[in-house]
Order: C-alpha cells, then structure tokens, then sequence
C-alpha cells in the first residue's frame, strides 16, 4: 500500500532558500533516527537538484514528505517547478542520485517533478500522532535565519496589504514598524510610498530618489542590475524579481549589502495596480558567506598542501633508499674488483720482468699497455670507494684544527713537493666542527690538484687562506697552476669529468665531486674561479657553528 504524506514545503528562490533546505532536510532525516552522516547525505542530494532550480530561476518548491507502505519506510524530498524537463535538471540530478536509494522523475509541458527518497529504520512507530508532530515542529520551528523571518513577514504583508489598500494610515503604521525598508512602485519605476526606514537609511526624499533614480544610493557596479527593477518593459509579467545590491548608509558613508525584493499587486481583472517592495540588509550575512568561502578555500589549500608534502616526502624516502642502494653497490662492485685487479698487476708486472728478454717488441707493448690499464683501474676502483663511503651516516662532527689537517696532508704529499720543489703557503685556519677524515680528504684532493696541474718550468705556489664572515668560514685555496676555461665551471664538479687528456694528466675525474660532496654534507659550499695560465682558486664556505640546515647556495659567497 503507498502511502505519502506531506509535512513541510518551502519556495525555492535564492541561495537562502538553498540554505533553508538544506536545514530542514537535516531535521527530517533527525526526526527518523537516521545518523548525522545519513542526514547530510540526503540533505546534499535535496540541495544539489534543488540548486539547479534556484540557479534557472524556475519558481520551484521542495516538499519533503514521509512515505509509508507494507515493508519499508522513505523520507521523500519532491522538488517541483514550472517548466519541463531539460539539460540543466540532469547537472544535480546525475550526482544526487548516487545518494538516495530511489528516485523518480516526471515531466509535462507545464511542469517537473522529481522526487528522491532515502530509506529510514526508525526504532518506533510513524503514525499519524507522530506525522502531526511533525509538522507542528517544522511549523513552530524558530527562523533559521533573519531571512526566513523576514520573507515570513514580507509574505504576512502582501496578505496585509490587499485588506488595507483603503486605509493609507494603517498602513504606514504597520509598515514603519518593521525593521526593514518597505516601498511601493507604479508602473514607470516611480516611488509612490516608503516608510522611514528608507529616508533613515539614505538621507532622501522620494521625491530625490525619483530625480536621481537611485543613482547615489546605488554602489556603481550593482546600478545597472539595481535598474532592472525600475524598468517596467522587464517586469511587466514576472511573479517576483530580487536582486542583492550595495546601497550607501547616510550616516557612516559604508556601501552595505541589501537585497531588493519587488512584488506586483494586482486587482480583481489581473491587472497590475503598483509594486511591493522591501530592501532587508543582509551586509552580515555575505560577510559571513565570503569568510565561509575563504575559509572552505583554505582548507582546501591546506589540505592539497598536506598531500603534495606526502608525495614529496615519499619521493624523498625514495630517493634515499635508491641513494643508499647505489652506495651500497658502488661499495660492493669496488671492492669486489679489486682482488682481480691486483692479480692483473701482480702478473702482467712479473711477465714484463720475468720475460722481457723472451717477448719480442710488440709483445712487450701489449703487457705494458695491460699493466697501465691495470693501474688507472685501481685508481677508478680506489676513488670510488672512496666516494661511496662519503655519506652522512658516516660523517662524525667534532672540532677539528685546519691547521692540523694541513700539516697532515702536507707530510702524505711531502715527495711530490719536494720534486715540484712547490711552495705551500698556509695562513692561520679556523677550528671547525666537521668529519676530521673527510676534511683530510677535502684538503688532499684541492692540494693534489694544485700539484698535478701546475705549470711547466714553474714552481708550485699554493696558498691557503681563511677568513670569517656572516656566520662561515671562507676557506680559499689558490695556486698559479695552467687554469682552465670560464665555460668548464659548471661540470668541474660532476662525476668523471675531466679538463685535460689522460695522456697529458693521470686521473679519473672523481676528486672534485668528492670535494662537493663532503662540503655539501658540512652544510657548506664551494665554487671555483679560474682562468688559462693564471692558476685557479677554489673557494670553501663552512659554518662557524655546525646545524643541521640546508647549505646555503651560491649567492652566499661574495
């Protein structure tokens, strides 16, 4: 047996009215017992095709209603207006309809109805008693808003109005006692009467308003929409017609938000006699409105906010973990080589001397082409391990004297200074805090390259430099080497690079990148400022007091 009843209906007009069924939606699905997320779910389904009706301006209306028959039990939303079917029903129907259990939709030329209905399980009985309950609650429910109150009582007015059309007095009485601008139009747009309130507000006669057609009052960006309701070819016709206007306050000079609502009355022939209108302030209202909607934008913000930092965190924790793998092979793959390496040494070194008399010329090229190859894979193998072990797990910070580290570097390369008879001048260095080992191996790798590429016939003169500034060391180690082109600083950093032909000068292009690395994992920085035949000057930036920050980049250098 099918079984609905009616309990409560609400004119669709404005986004207020959205706001006013998307309340009572909320209470329906309250009063049957259904939870807060069932309640929303069925007030965004009534609020979606009812916003469409809004937005086409189809004087449409929302009756939510209680189905009743053997098995089951619906709360029923059936929003209807005066047009038939279209494309812009389908917009909120197609999403709402994932959220209700059933719905039905029927059309004529005069008309569309579409009713949702949203399964309930109340735990007591919904009898007639129960549904007049209801209805009595919707019907005694307080405003929801200073709108629903006054759209109440604009619509108590019109009813008022045709009673006292002979009684002008009464109706300025009742009219200046309202809190809002009442007024009425004749068929030109003419003010024929206001209450005080309008006077109040503005600080004009209607006599002014009518000669400046609201021009002054009217902020200029809404004054032409605000003419609209002036223009008597536009209205002709229409039930209703309201628009939100700013409207300039006498006393404070503030343009406060109103809407501006007119109305026909007509006589017993259908004939327009004049307008009804009244201006409410609804200034907090769209203050409250805009705030919600920033609001609702910043969360949204944040909360994009939130999942791009996952996904880069994610990216990170990826990183690391390939960072950490490809150590750990460069490790591996290193060491594992070098035992067949020294066996290559070992006996391409015994046949060059074992068999020197025995090979002939070519054979003995070939073993030393071997034996050399040998070498500078050792070197390569030896450098790479190297550059895998300088990681941050491994870094231990403490306070560490430069000047020790110096001195230290410069009894390892002691036979290569003195067969270069170099000059290594060392100024006074700071105490850091840093990796005593890898600052041995930063200063080894400059210094070593300061000796390797220094000029022919010309001694060695290697200077290293410090001094402090804006909270960092800036460590200089300058030499009067061969240089090198302005165009080779951006890769001289980079793995395998190198400057110069192997013939020319040993290496495997590793040195500097390691150099990097180990300033990097100090938060430092280092650059480099060369030119051909005028030596090179490599520049390290270390802080005074160590953290665990990021290093500052390139623009830190002066």
């Amino acid at each position: 047996m099918y079984n609905m009843h009616e309990l409560v209906k609400i004119s669709l007009e404005n986004e207020m009215d959205l706001i006013l069924a998307n309340k009572r939606s909320m209470k329906l699905g309250e009063f049957t017992g259904l939870s807060l997320s069932a309640q929303t779910t069925f007030a965004t389904a009534v609020s979606e095709v009812a916003r469409n009706t809004i937005e086409s301006k189809r004087n449409g209306s929302l009756t939510l209603c209680i189905e009743i028959n053997k098995r089951d039990k619906y709360i029923v939303a059936r929003i209807k207006d005066n047009q038939p079917e279209n494309e812009k029903y389908k917009e909120g129907l197609a999403y709402a309809k994932r959220l209700v259990n059933k719905y039905n939709v029927s059309s004529n030329d005069d008309e569309t109805s579409i009713e949702l209905f949203y399964y309930v399980a109340p735990p007591f009985k919904i009898d007639i008693k129960k549904l007049d309950e209801w209805r009595t609650l919707f019907r005694n429910e307080p405003p929801v808003s200073p709108y629903e109150e006054l759209k109440r009582k604009n619509e108590q007015l019109q009813d008022l109005s045709e009673k006292i059309q002979k009684s002008e007095s009464q109706y300025k009485t009742l009219t200046n006692s309202l809190p809002l601008t009442i007024f009425t139009l004749d068929n030109d747009g003419q003010l024929i009467y206001a209450n005080e309130w309008l006077l109040s507000f503005t600080g004009l006669t209607i006599e002014k308003l009518n000669t400046t057609k609201w021009k002054t009052v009217v902020f200029e960006e809404d004054y032409n929409s605000f003419l609209l309701l002036l223009n008597n070819d536009i209205t002709r016709g229409t039930i209703t017609m309201k628009i939100q206007a700013r409207l300039k306050n006498n006393i404070s000079g503030d343009y406060l938000w109103h809407q501006v609502s007119i109305s026909p009355l007509k006589n017993t022939g259908d004939e327009i006699l004049y307008w009804i209108g009244y201006i409410v302030d609804i200034h907090a209202q769209k203050v409250f409105e805009e705030t919600l909607k920033d609001n609702i934008e910043l969360k949204h913000a944040q909360t994009q906010l939130k999942q791009n930092q996952q996904v880069l965190e994610d990216y990170i924790t990826e990183l690391n973990r390939s960072n950490s793998e490809l150590q750990q092979f460069a490790f591996i793959a290193s060491h594992d080589l070098q035992e067949p390496v020294r066996k290559l040494l070992y006996y391409s070194d015994y046949l060059l001397e074992a068999y020197k008399n025995t090979l002939d010329d070519k054979g003995i090229k070939y073993l030393a082409t071997m034996h050399s190859a040998a070498i500078r894979m050792r070197e390569l193998i030896s450098d790479l391990l190297s550059f895998s072990q300088v990681n941050k797990e491994s870094i231990i910070f403490k306070t560490v004297d430069l000047n020790k580290v110096i001195v230290d570097v410069k009894q390892d390369m002691e036979l290569v200074i003195e067969e270069k008879k170099a000059n290594l001048q060392v100024h006074n260095l700071p105490e850091i805090t840093g990796d005593e080992r890898m600052m041995h191996q930063l200063f080894s790798n400059l210094i070593s390259n300061a000796l390797k590429f220094s000029a022919k016939d010309i001694a060695p003169v290697i200077q290293v430099l410090s001094q402090e500034k804006d909270g960092y060391f800036e460590i200089e180690i300058r030499d009067n080497g061969i240089g090198f082109r302005t165009e080779h600083l951006p890769d001289i950093f980079k793995l395998f690079q190198r400057l110069h032909p192997k013939k020319d000068f040993e290496g495997t292009g590793l040195g500097l990148a390691i150099c990097r690395k180990i300033v990097e994992l100090h938060n430092g920085n280092i650059k480099a400022e060369s030119a051909p035949g005028k030596g090179s000057s490599f520049k390290i930036l270390l802080p005074v007091k160590q953290s665990e920050s990021v290093h500052e980049s390139e623009n830190t250098f002066s």
